[in-house]
Order: structure tokens, then sequence, then C-alpha cells
């Protein structure tokens, strides 16, 4: 048999093409699987009778059928995602599909499609999206043309900065590759299938059976081994695909795909600069560090990563929003939702409240004999007062004979007002102008501020370890560290003592050295004993 779709040939019953890693599901079998796929779409527009017109078939794999549609009540173009038609019908599994699948029709994205409808319904569970009159990515690269570093990093910037606003909504593709990578008619990215395959595991009830659901060349070594996954296994397969687009190829291949998931576990993917020279090397790095077996070791969001790949336009993640481009930094406008110290831009001085008599109270009469004490006590006051002020002038004009000219007055001290959305601002409540310029003391920094060298950070490094044909118990300086496969053991750097045991089988004794920030990989074969 050969791929469906880039012809090459391929061992009888395979499942993904090696060499482009197409799914092959009914490949070799085209009769049956047309009629399959035809009885689909009769008993699809049965469901939809009334709301949808079935055109034709778009595509299928894995994951289902995807067939153009008129949508009736919009008139307009539509693209319907059948699930597998044999996957469980329970209804808690049906109402976790649900869950999964409106989860991802809330992404609001310029690079992701968005989902219009997901229902389950006559026995059939499907999703309706935008139609994207374009090509993909698969398709670009079966043409088997190289592409320029400019092309490169344009699709893998706006499909990351797709991926990290799924991610900051808590969302994982768990299935990016090529084919989910489409474009639209001007030319941008369109990524597709977000949370289909969370949604399929769901629906399947898969998750306690251990069934792993992916597209194996693109696969992080995490969800290879059935682990739970972030967004940094949607990183790595980004990874697997920049890495095909600057070398044409993928970076494991295999005849099964027991065989390329191992690769993708234990084995070191290639530099892509090897097959490249010309390559960037920031663009060099950026792929290898996103091909980490180690989640740890890759890139902490997607928005880094784009910022790798793209140097020139920075991305960064706030919390809760949409990645923001950094490098043309804009002023934040005012919203009503926005603190009261944002929208005034210069303090104000309180004015102290009158005092007034208490609402409701009557005022108190005033008594002849109060009124004659008072005046007597305003007359004797006043009397004092002239007798004293007469003192205190003479003595007044005598002090101001002796003393200098008087100068303007200094400014008064600004007033600092801090808020939580703009760095500190310093406003001035008075500023009348000085006499004569006045030197201007220069702003001392805190020691806060200054720039100290980091604390170092200790470094460590991995070692992976397999035996064949059984599993043995692997022990790290005398120190049992658990049973192969050990997958990327944290060590630190050094000459590192190992040992294997299994019953029945000789000890291996091994000594391995470790640098910083490296993992070592070995694998020894167990030879029986007697």
């Amino acid at each position: 048999m050969e791929c469906l779709k880039c012809h090459t040939p391929l061992p009888d019953n395979s499942r993904f093409c090696f060499a482009c890693g197409a799914d092959q599901t009914g490949g070799g079998t085209a009769t049956a699987t047309s009629g399959e796929l035809e009885g689909l779409q009769a008993r699809l527009q049965r469901i939809v009778e009334g709301k949808y017109q079935l055109k034709r078939m778009l595509g299928k794999g894995g994951m289902g059928a995807v067939f153009l549609a008129q949508d009736l009540t919009l008139d307009r173009e539509v693209a319907i995602k059948v699930l597998p038609p044999d996957i469980s019908q329970d209804p808690k599994v049906i109402q976790r599909f649900q869950q999964e699948a409106k989860t991802a029709a809330k992404l609001d994205h310029t690079n992701i499609i968005p989902i219009y409808r997901v229902e389950s319904e006559g026995g059939l569970n499907y999703f309706v999206m935008k139609y994207i009159v374009g090509t993909s990515l698969e398709d670009v690269l079966e043409q088997k043309q190289p592409l320029s570093t400019g092309y490169i990093q344009r699709v893998l910037w706006e499909a990351a900065c797709a991926l990290g606003h799924a991610h900051q909504r808590g969302i994982v593709h768990r299935d990016v590759k090529p084919a989910n990578i489409l474009f639209d008619h001007d030319g941008r990215v369109m990524l597709t299938d977000f949370g289909i395959s969370k949604a399929l595991q769901s629906a399947s009830g898969f998750t306690g059976t251990g069934m792993i659901i992916g597209t194996p060349h693109y696969m992080a070594p995490e969800q290879a081994k059935g682990q739970p996954v972030d967004g940094r296994a949607d990183q790595y397969s980004m990874g697997v695909v920049g890495y095909r687009m600057i070398t044409g190829q993928l970076p494991f291949s295999g005849d099964s795909v027991h065989t390329i998931l191992y690769k993708h576990i234990f084995e070191e993917a290639p530099r892509a600069s090897g097959a490249r020279p010309d390559l960037p090397p920031h663009l060099s790095e950026a792929i290898a560090r996103a091909l980490s077996k180690e989640p740890d070791q890759r890139f902490p969001t997607m928005e880094d990563f784009a910022t790798a790949v793209w140097p020139e336009q920075p991305v960064s993640a706030p919390k809760g929003g949409k990645a923001a481009v950094t490098s043309r930094p804009r002023p934040r406008p005012v919203t009503a939702e926005s603190p009261t110290e944002a929208v005034s831009a210069a303090p104000t001085t309180p004015i102290p409240k009158a005092a007034r008599p208490s609402a409701g109270k009557p005022e108190p009469k005033k008594s002849k004999a109060g009124l004659s004490v008072g005046v007597a006590a305003v007359v004797m006051l006043g009397v004092g007062g002239y007798l004293v002020l007469g003192r205190g002038k003479a003595a007044t004009d005598q002090q101001q004979q002796a003393a200098p000219p008087r100068t303007s007055p200094q400014p008064a001290p600004p007033v600092v007002i801090t808020d939580t959305v703009r760095d500190t601002v310093r406003v001035p409540v008075q500023a009348p102008q000085p006499t004569r310029p006045q030197r201007q003391t220069p702003v001392q920094r805190p020691p806060a501020q200054q720039q100290t060298p980091a604390p170092p950070v200790e470094e460590w490094g991995y070692i992976t370890i397999d035996a064949t044909p059984v599993s043995g118990t692997v022990y790290v300086d005398g120190v049992e560290a658990g049973f192969t496969p050990l997958a990327s053991y944290r060590v630190k750097p050094g000459l590192r003592t190992i040992r294997i045991q299994s019953e029945g089988y000789k000890t291996i004794t091994d000594r391995l050295q470790v640098d910083a920030g490296n993992t070592v990989r070995k694998r020894y074969p167990l030879i029986p004993e007697g």
C-alpha cells in the first residue's frame, strides 16, 4: 500500500505514514471506506434536516470526517465535523463530551477557527464550525518545496499565539499537526480541532483504559506515556511542526506506532540546523528547546516560544487575557473599570466642611442678660487688644528695619500618587516661578532598583535508562531510582554509578558522566544467569 497523502510506499496495514505522518485509517480498503462514509453522510443529513444541507465531504481521519454544508437559517457555508460513530452513548459520557466541546467553543482569537454549535443527537456527536476556503500546512509541505525563514517564522508565531490564547483559558489542543493548521484566503494561519481530542477522549471513555488520543509523529513524550499534559505538550508538537517545515522531514519515523512513540520518549531529536546550515541560530535554538523531553526544559509559555521564534515581534502573556504584542507599547486606555487614580491627572485638595447646626434641633433663644454680658466682654477685649497691638506694632517695625529683603517663596514639595495601573506620577501642588534657576537634586534610586547579580542556580543533569528483554530495578549511586524504562531521572552533575538488577538476570554496573543541563540515555541488554 502507499500513503494516501504523499504516496510513499508503506508496509501493509500501516496506520500512519512514516514520511508525512498522515493517518492511513481505511487505506487499502477504499471501496468499503467510501461506502461507510456515504452511510455516515446520509445519517448526518437526516439528523440536521431543516437546519443544514450537506454538500460534500472535505476530509477524513482518525478523529472523524468533515463535511461542507449550507446553513439554511443564516445562508452561509459551514463545516461540520462528525466524530467516529462507534463511541459510547452513555449519558454521562455524552455530558463530558458536551462540556469539553463547549469549553473549546468559547475560544475567540483571530487565528482560531470558531465553533458555532456542539451537538449530540441521533447517536452522533458533531461540531459546526466556520468554513475556511483555503489550504492546510500539510498541503504546503506535500509540495516538497523549501520554505523561506520568514514564512516559517510567521506560521509558527501565529500558531503559537493562538495556542497561547487557549492555554490562558485552560484549553490544551493535544493534536497539533500540519493538517490542523489551515490558511484562509489572505494566508492567515487558522488552527482547528481545538479541544476535539479531549472531547473525543471523554466521549469514548478512553481515559480509564490508557488509550492515547493524538497523532504519534507529533506527540509529546509525556502524552505518549499516558501522563497528564498541559500547554507544553502543544509546544512540543509545534517543535515537530517547525522541524518539518525547516528540514522537510519528521524528526522521528518508524514502521509502527510503538517505534515512533519510543523514539519520542527516549531519543534526542536531531538539530534542524544540521539539515539547513543557513537557519538563523535563534530559530534553531527555539525548535531544539521546544523538543526537550522534559516539559520543565521547554519554554514556560507559548508566548515565550513565539518570541524566541520571532524576536522582532515579542509577545507577552497577561493573566486571564489575550496575548499582547509588546514590540510597540501603547498607553493603557482608561475605562469604567479603571481605578479612580487613573482618571484624574492631578491631585485635589480636600475642602473642609463648614459647621452647620444639627438638622431637626431648634436654635436656643438668646436671653437679654447673656447679651449684656457679651457686650461688656467685647469692650474689655477691645481695650486690651489695642494696648497689646500698639506695643507689638512698634516692635514689629523695628524688626522689619533690621531684617533683609524677603525672597520669593519656595515651591511646595511634590505629592506622589501611586496606583496599580501605571507607574508613579509626581504632580506638584504649586509651580511658582523662582527668581533664579535652582539646581535640581539628582534622584537617588533605592538599592532595590540597582541591578545586582542573580544568585547562582543549582543545575541538574538527567539519566534515561532502559533494559531489554525485561524490566529491571535501577540504582543510582546505591539509591533505588525506579524501574526501567526510567525516563529523565534528575541527578547532580558528575560521575554517577548505575546498577540494574532483575531476578534471573546478571547484575549490570556502569559509570556515566552526567553534565549539567544534559540527558544521558543508555539501553542495556540483560543477560540470563547460568
